[in-house]
């Protein structure tokens, strides 16, 4: 039988600890969690690996950026309205699901560790930088006035996940709709050229 490549190897143990992180929480795995849901031993995930500490942040990062991927996907051929409106529904939680929970697990862990805080605020600009390719196209369409893009961008990022966290406490519907219809006021005001 022929070995799989080491990134094939390297990427599965990734997706294992994420599928785990993902039920159990990401501060209730531990290495021994990640060997018995693989059917591998703990040489094996330190062949591919410095360490727990490494496939961790590993795992979290692979995590984000798919996140990402998934959503610019999902954005191609929105007008930039219509994607500036999607990036607020998928950043405004209607419940508390199990990715919501594990974005916050690492934003605790980024307020006391240098590695998730540089992960968080990296995750965090390329988030920014999407929401200001938006931005950027609409001036260009002739759909928002000319403006400081990164600005905006960053204001409309800072106000979504201010949202969302007011809605990861409480998650009512209620809330949600406030919290949306507040969020389709700001983007109007800010780059509408009436």
């Amino acid at each position: 039988m022929k070995a799989a490549p080491v990134e094939g190897t390297r990427l599965k143990i990734l997706d294992s600890a994420i599928s785990l992180f993902l039920a159990r929480g990401f501060n209730n795995v531990k290495t021994r969690d990640l060997t018995d849901h693989m059917g591998i031993s703990r040489s094996h995930i330190y062949h591919y690996f410095a360490d727990w500490h490494t496939l961790r942040h590993e795992a979290i990062a692979l995590f984000m950026r798919r996140d990402i991927e998934n959503f610019s996907n999902e954005a191609i051929g929105k007008s930039p309205i219509e994607a500036l409106q999607f990036y607020i529904e998928q950043h405004l939680p209607d419940k508390i699901d199990d990715e919501w929970q594990l974005y916050n697990s690492v934003w605790i862990a980024a307020a006391h560790e240098e590695t998730y805080s540089s992960l968080a605020t990296h995750i965090m600009n390329e988030w920014a930088e999407l929401i200001e390719s938006f931005i950027r196209a609409g001036v260009i369409q002739g759909m928002f006035h000319d403006i400081d893009t990164a600005r905006v961008a960053r204001l409309i990022g800072g106000a979504v996940n201010g949202y969302a966290d007011i809605l990861t406490v409480s998650p009512t519907q209620e809330l949600r709709i406030q919290a949306r219809e507040d969020l389709n006021f700001l983007i109007h005001n800010l780059l509408n050229k009436e």
